[in-house]
């Protein structure tokens, strides 16, 4: 009996913990639809600013001669919650193997706070940020003013979701990588490439930002939706074998009390039967 208590509340306790992923799953679907749709509107826009700066070509510009001297600057984007499998080990996995002891590691996300904050040559002013806008101007603002100085390359580490494939990489944000492509279009800039691209640049920067941290953003919401979807199957089918091992069970103590009644039906009869013979 004490065998099928513990596996009707083990069962209870299944149950109750499918209940919580599938509802977890059912929201995921509807956060991943909506970052995407957010994520795809950034992708526009990078798109159009990157197609206006390839009609740039200021080869002595600082954005895009890298600084002589200087440090690395590497943003490392995660979640701020768990629940979403592996996802944020990807993205720190990309990142550890593109620093060393000459890179500032720059965390954004709770996650990656955790994970870097014992790190050598680790800010963690920008761990926390409110929207991925503020936190792109925010961290744009600071980036900007130490570039050419203190800093001399600024790359970033996150993940990008192609239908159900979560890939994490890491992205050059400056110097400039191939500004002048060979579908650059001619055009005419007032007052002159050089003062457009200065002006520009910033611009460009935070939309790259802001871009990393929607697109990653999106790759969570699938590794969460892929996550719970995981459990949740999970949970179906345990919930199936201890509902077996728990019939089984039950049956089992059925039948073992009709033996016993039957036992006990037989010796009595016996019983009666040899109390005649003896009167």
């Amino acid at each position: 009996m004490s065998n099928l208590s513990d596996i009707k509340r083990r069962l209870s306790t299944v149950k109750q913990t499918r209940q919580i992923t599938g509802a977890m799953q059912t929201v995921s679907v509807a956060k991943m639809r909506k970052a995407e749709e957010i994520n795809c509107r950034s992708v526009a826009y990078l798109t159009l600013i990157t197609d206006i700066m390839r009609g740039i070509n200021v080869c002595d510009c600082d954005f895009i001669v890298p600084p002589a001297d200087g440090m690395d600057v590497m943003l490392v984007l995660s979640s701020d919650r768990g629940l979403c499998g592996g996802f944020d080990n990807g993205n720190f996995s990309a990142a550890e193997k593109a620093i060393d002891d000459n890179t500032i590691v720059m965390p954004i996300g709770q996650t990656a706070v955790n994970y870097f904050k014992g790190a050598k040559n680790a800010d963690l002013r920008f761990g926390q940020i409110v929207s991925a806008a503020d936190g792109a101007k925010a961290i744009t603002d600071y980036l900007i003013k130490l570039y050419g100085k203190s800093v001399k390359s600024i790359s970033i580490a996150y993940s990008v979701v192609n239908k159900t494939i979560i890939s994490p990489t890491v992205e050059r944000l400056l110097p400039i990588d191939d500004i002048s492509g060979e579908n650059a279009v001619e055009t005419l800039f007032e007052p002159s490439p050089r003062q457009v691209l200065e002006a520009l640049v910033p611009l460009y920067l935070s939309g790259k930002i802001y871009g990393a941290i929607t697109a990653n953003y999106a790759a969570e919401q699938s590794a969460r939706h892929q996550a719970m979807t995981a459990a949740t199957e999970s949970a179906d089918a345990l919930i199936l074998q201890l509902s077996s091992e728990y019939n089984r069970e039950r049956q089992a103590a059925v039948t073992g009390q009709i033996v016993e009644i039957v036992g006990a039906t037989a010796a009595l009869s016996r019983k009666g039967e040899g109390g005649e013979k003896r009167f």
